[in-house]
């Protein structure tokens, strides 16, 4: 998922490496991804190179959204679940009706988790209005932990703190201590909100020594995050928990508090 979000242009940059190469597919890898036609990347596509066929998905952004559709929605087709990755990040960003619902359907049945999510993910970006209740459900339908911690992250950025308490309950309910800890730091972001007391109460609870190390170090980081008296005297606790990295969270907490943690909902 990176991988293809950083070459879409939503990371950082391209951070793949790549081999170094002769002849026709050594010259692919100078060109700029814009001087790249559209007939070089149908003839990628239907080439057995990965990388070939990668870049010329990337390559798409620089295309119209007129063009790219019908090249990415074949792409979605593809037996290989790297070029459907892509292909659900393309159809993200140019953001179709016909892209919308082959997302869906991806999301829904894809038999790849990296798709799933993916696709999942993309569907964020045709606004929350429309899709938070999809996520909602794709969430509750789907138990993979890759799956999971997509829809997670997609709604951190919902803004409505109702849905992130919602889904941060049914991510703590499961039973994935990796879902579990995502959904502990999407309560991070509820500080400030109407809802700040009950996601304070969520964390204090994670934090006791009947849960993984891992849950409860999470608990402690993002208790961080919370200006309450209940927040502080447990990371004050919990620097005695009997697992190091729990008490190396709480101390970071401490200093996080000590310094005033600040707020999205608060101005």
């Amino acid at each position: 998922m990176m991988v293809a979000g950083q070459l879409w242009g939503m990371g950082t940059g391209d951070a793949t490496k790549r081999r170094n190469r002769s002849g026709s597919a050594g010259r692919w890898r100078f060109l700029h991804p814009a001087a790249v036609d559209l007939a070089a990347i149908r003839a990628a596509l239907c080439g057995h190179d990965h990388s070939q066929r990668l870049q010329a998905l990337v390559a798409l952004r620089h295309h119209s959204t007129a063009d790219a559709e019908p090249i990415l929605l074949t792409a979605l087709e593809s037996d290989t679940f790297i070029i459907r990755s892509f292909a659900c990040m393309g159809l993200g960003q140019k953001r179709t009706e016909a892209g919308f619902h082959a997302l869906l359907e991806r999301a829904r049945q894809d038999k790849d988790p990296n798709v799933r999510a993916e696709a999942a993910s993309a569907l964020s970006w045709f606004g929350f209005e429309r899709c938070t209740s999809l996520l909602l459900q794709l969430f509750s339908q789907d138990d993979h932990w890759l799956v999971r911690h997509s829809i997670l992250a997609a709604l951190s950025e919902c803004g409505d703190p109702g849905v992130q308490l919602q889904v941060a309950r049914q991510g703590l309910g499961g039973n994935d201590d990796t879902v579990r800890c995502s959904a502990l730091e999407l309560l991070g972001v509820l500080v400030g909100s109407p809802l700040e007391g009950e996601a304070e109460t969520l964390l204090l609870a994670a934090s006791h020594d009947d849960n993984p190390w891992m849950i409860r170090r999470t608990a402690a980081r993002t208790l961080g995050n919370f200006p309450g008296e209940a927040a502080r005297r447990r990371c004050l606790e919990l620097r005695q928990d009997p697992d190091h990295r729990v008490v190396a969270a709480s101390l970071e907490s401490a200093l996080k508090l000590d310094s005033g943690p600040q707020s999205e909902f608060s101005n």
